[in-house]
């Protein structure tokens, strides 16, 4: 049986050498490894920490490496981030007891001379490197910040240009704060009292939301999992910038409504519980697999009344218009950092222009289903304007005065952009950077 630091250190190397999801990868891991919650917890907090801290735990590990470290194998790399992660953030573990373990994962995953190697550099750290601290002059500020807080320098250098350094280090810090997990409370379960009397019973921490009712914040999610709340149905996990969206949606009773992006399903459930009036939903997704997650979701909040269609929004299968479409469209994600820190170093510039070709050929084609009055609301959980305003604006130009912005309704008064866009930031509203804007045909 593999410890929790050796499935942890195949996560890692898993994603230096494909780049693929950090959770997907941590499902596949677990499953092939049955190891204790406690354990498993471990693997969660070494795979992410260490991804959220990568350029930060090279550079103190550079350090006390002989030789060029760039050119080090990258299981090397990797044991060392981790025990350096560990040593630095996980206070609880006694730091020799942390340099024994991954002494051992070297002997395990390396070359027998490499252990030694490991050995000398980590004791090294802990005499002399435990105050290293990055804070030192660099010639340009976009190297300072993308050491400082483990962000890709492209990145950095983009966010410095649109909005300066006081926002960006804003920024940078909030998406390296430990995140709460937002939990949506379904009602048509169980009420919000009895909800908040289990987590309460069971002495899992929790914060109300300021916007939401339905809305409580948790750390642990994995507690929530042991308790099989998702299980029951009572509730499904959804930022609360999400929910934004569905109010932009300004719902009326009797109105057609498509999801355009429905699955893995979050705002299309959360139209089916929300909806105090009569609205004919339909969910849309080309993906097979995914549109059966979404079908299993509705299923596991007890819903009976749904109607879910394969479909690719790019060739809408519909005679029929609609209402109000909602396109929540692929993104580069990069507003939810502080949750999937792997984001940052899989995205590149180039990519926030291809999604920006994707999405506004998305907005081009869905917006033949729109009835005349009728809405599209365009929704992102990114932050860059790229893939935002330019889309919208790009869209507007090409319709020739067909579309124009619907400005959001006044209750939404933090979140309103420019007086016609809804935009949050980790920084400024503690929730996930977003993006929404309704547009409206005549």
């Amino acid at each position: 049986m593999k410890s929790s630091r050796e499935v942890a250190f195949q996560i890692l190397l898993e994603f230096e050498n494909t780049k693929e999801r950090l959770e997907k990868l941590i499902a596949i891991n677990l499953q092939k490894h049955k190891i204790s919650a406690r354990e498993r917890k471990l693997v969660y907090n070494l795979s992410f920490g260490v991804v959220r801290h990568l350029s930060l735990l090279d550079w103190k590990s550079s350090k006390f490496f002989r030789g060029n470290y760039k050119k080090a194998l990258n299981k090397f790399k990797i044991i060392l981030r981790l025990a350096i992660y560990e040593i630095d953030f996980l206070k609880h573990i006694p730091p020799h007891a942390t340099v024994n373990e991954y002494v051992k994962l070297a002997k395990r995953r390396l070359q027998q001379q490499a252990a030694p190697k490991i050995n000398g550099i980590l004791r090294n750290y802990l005499r002399e490197g435990r105050g290293l601290s990055p804070l030192k002059k660099f010639k340009y500020i976009e190297t300072q910040l993308a050491l400082e807080y483990s962000f890709p320098e492209w990145l950095i250098k983009r966010w410095l240009s649109l909005w300066g350094e006081n926002e960006t280090r804003e920024l940078c810090h909030a998406f390296n704060e430990r995140p709460l997990f937002d939990l949506r409370i379904n009602t048509k379960k169980i009420s919000k009292q009895e909800f908040l009397q289990i987590l309460q019973r069971n002495g899992i921490v929790y914060e109300k939301s300021r916007y939401y009712d339905r809305i409580i914040k948790v750390i642990d999610i994995q507690k929530i999992d042991k308790l099989k709340l998702f299980e029951k149905g009572l509730c499904s996990v959804q930022d609360e910038s999400a929910l934004l969206v569905i109010d932009l949606l300004n719902l009326q009773e009797g109105e057609t409504i498509l999801d355009a992006c429905a699955a893995p399903g979050g705002k299309y459930t959360a139209l089916l519980e929300n909806a105090a009036i009569k609205i004919h939903l339909t969910g849309m997704d080309i993906d097979n697999g995914r549109l059966r997650l979404l079908r299993l979701n509705c299923i596991r909040l007890g819903f009976t009344e749904y109607v879910l269609v394969q479909g690719d929004a790019f060739r809408p299968p519909f005679r029929q218009k609609f209402d109000k479409i909602l396109i929540d469209a692929p993104c580069s994600g990069l507003g939810t950092i502080q949750k999937n820190p792997d984001i940052k170093w899989r995205r590149s510039y180039e990519s926030l222009f291809e999604f920006q070709n994707l999405q506004l050929n998305l907005l081009e084609s869905l917006s033949k289903l729109v009835l005349p009055g009728g809405e599209l609301i365009y929704s992102t959980c990114t932050i860059d304007p790229a893939e935002n305003e330019e889309v919208v604006q790009k869209f507007l130009k090409n319709q020739g005065g067909r579309f124009e912005i619907a400005p959001p309704a006044k209750k939404l008064p933090d979140f309103i952009s420019e007086g016609k866009y809804i935009r949050t930031f980790p920084h400024i509203h503690k929730m996930d950077g977003s993006f929404a804007a309704r547009v409206k045909c005549y």
